[in-house]
């Protein structure tokens, strides 16, 4: 076989406390990392805030991050603005942009991150070789 596959689950997240300064505990899971793919994907990742719970605002320098809302029903901030979110939206937050998200139903918000490393940060990184399902 020429490649690789790697499967991933949600199986066994990480609970993160109040995160980026917000409430509560929210579950994270990397499901795949820059590492093992080729394309400018820093990280692949699943969220799941609790109802009333809090993601801080907060900055990536290194990342752009595109949100998309699985279940739940949440207020994004971007910057000045606002906006509810619910099933099905995309968000994309810019690199530098300020952000932070709020589940404001009264169920659990699931949603995908993708971070994404933009054109002027790849081109000074190294070549990418991606590791191996497994081992090195």
């Amino acid at each position: 076989m020429g490649g690789s596959m790697i499967v991933s689950s949600r199986a066994v997240p990480s609970d993160i406390v109040a995160a980026h300064g917000g409430s509560s505990v929210v579950q994270w899971k990397r499901l795949a990392t820059g590492g093992m793919l080729h394309s400018d994907i820093e990280s692949f990742e699943w969220n799941r805030v609790p109802a009333g719970a809090v993601i801080g605002e907060h900055v990536h320098t290194h990342t752009e991050e595109i949100y998309y809302i699985i279940s739940g029903h949440a207020e994004m901030r971007l910057g000045e603005e606002s906006r509810a979110v619910g099933p099905g939206d995309l968000i994309i937050t810019p690199l530098n942009g300020r952000h932070g998200i709020a589940n404001v139903g009264d169920t659990d918000l699931d949603f995908l991150v993708i971070e994404v490393h933009p054109p002027a940060i790849t081109e000074r990184l190294p070549r990418k070789i991606p590791v191996a399902a497994g081992g090195a």
